[in-house]
């Protein structure tokens, strides 16, 4: 009979176990799913394509000439002039204005597609943490209604004469350890959480457990992806900026034409007209060297911004490279763990218990055992957590979806 009690707590504890392996297709769709919720409804990304709408907005006036100047003069003679002035830019000038504003638009687009990005991963990280931890306290909390089973069991056994008091004792404080430390990640689990449900308000979905699949992802791909990240784009997108501002600049050398006509009236009551027309200097020695220095100014800029582009190109691909490498390593252990180790620890520590309620076998053997199973399914719990975690920061660093990684070829 008392075999058979250890048998049933085993066959919970193993069913707990198989349940948390691994949340699989069904979890990662529910964090998708918040996801979808965040940039459809987060202040900070639904505004995110504001900063786009107002650069815009200003690419339409950046064509328009400076309006027009009238002047009145009344003269104490009583002359009377009336003059209207006009500046004609330079063809070009107001062009190269729009295409220094066009790619400020393009620059915004990419920021804005920044911020999502980020808070895409934000989302993904804070998930599967509330889940990873969760599961270990879930683990944890199973294990202390077998150690306190276990417990009982030598309360039994103590009073037929077969156990000691110290082996009760023992047993108790090895089941308030294990709360504690299951109350600790519950706490961990509660803050993920809390970030979660920030971000996507309240929630109630909870991940599911399920098998993940071996990661199938091509590394050269997705290195040469990350080029098209949004902050590297933006990036590309300052130096093209910058570079138009200084043509723009050389441009400004170029004179503007100046027309006019005025209308005068004597004091006598005679009319007359007369027209003007005229054109700037900006070319004069005293005053060219304000747009040489600013063209000359941009365009070291726009170097600036394209080797900024460059590095963080390299940088990305490191991303990548490190974040796959994490995945990977992290799915490899936890394979190893759930098809290898674990099931010959499972039989080793249902062995070990069946003979301790035998009498043959010492509790400190059992308790090692115990202690043996229950960190291995913590690492295996710890492991699958870290194989999410990584894969949606290599998705991320890459600059595209999660469910895209396997597919890019």
């Amino acid at each position: 009979m008392k075999n058979v009690g250890w048998a049933a707590a085993f066959l919970v504890w193993n069913a707990g176990v198989a349940m948390a392996q691994a949340p699989a297709a069904k979890d990662r769709e529910t964090v998708e799913g918040w996801v979808r919720i965040v940039l459809e409804s987060h202040p900070q990304a639904r505004t995110a394509g504001l900063g786009v709408e107002s650069e815009r907005l200003q690419v339409d006036g950046t064509r328009a000439w400076m309006p027009p100047q009238v002047q009145m003069d009344w003269q104490s003679d009583g002359l009377v002039d009336a003059k209207v002035s006009q500046g004609i830019p330079w063809p070009g000038k107001t062009g190269s204005m729009e295409t220094v504003q066009r790619d400020r638009v393009e620059m915004a687009r990419s920021d804005s597609s920044e911020i999502r990005r980020r808070i895409e991963l934000a989302v993904r990280e804070a998930a599967w943490m509330e889940w990873m931890n969760g599961e270990k306290a879930r683990l944890l909390k199973q294990q202390v209604g077998v150690v306190r089973d276990l417990a009982k069991n030598a309360e039994r056994n103590q009073a037929q004469g077969m156990a000691t008091a110290s082996e009760t004792w023992i047993l108790r404080a090895r089941a308030e350890q294990i709360e504690a430390q299951a109350a600790q990640l519950d706490g961990e689990a509660a803050s993920a959480k809390a970030m979660r449900e920030g971000w996507t308000g309240s929630v109630r979905d909870s991940l599911e457990p399920g098998r993940p699949d071996a990661p199938a992802w091509n590394d050269s791909v997705l290195a040469k992806a990350s080029g098209n990240r949004p902050d590297i784009v933006a990036m590309h997108r300052d130096a093209d900026m910058r570079e138009a501002m200084g043509r723009a600049s050389e441009l400004s050398l170029r004179p503007d034409l100046m027309v006019g006509g005025m209308v005068m009236q004597d004091q006598g009551g005679m009319m007359g007209w007369g027209l003007m027309a005229g054109f700037t200097v900006p070319f004069a020695p005293w005053s060219s060297g304000m747009a040489n220095g600013q063209a000359r100014s941009s365009k070291a800029q726009a170097r600036l911004s394209q080797a900024r582009a460059e590095a963080m190109i390299r940088m990305a691909q490191s991303e990548v490279a490190d974040h796959s490498h994490r995945a990977r390593s992290a799915w490899d252990a936890w394979n190893r763990l759930d098809s290898l180790v674990l099931p010959g620890l499972g039989n080793a520590l249902s062995l070990t218990r069946a003979r301790y309620g035998q009498g043959r076998e010492m509790l400190s053997m059992v308790l090692s055992m115990e202690e043996m199973v229950r960190m291995t399914r913590m690492d295996a719990v710890m492991q699958r957590g870290t194989y999410e975690l990584e894969r949606a920061r290599l998705a991320a660093a890459a600059g595209v979806e999660p469910d895209e990684l396997e597919a890019l070829k």
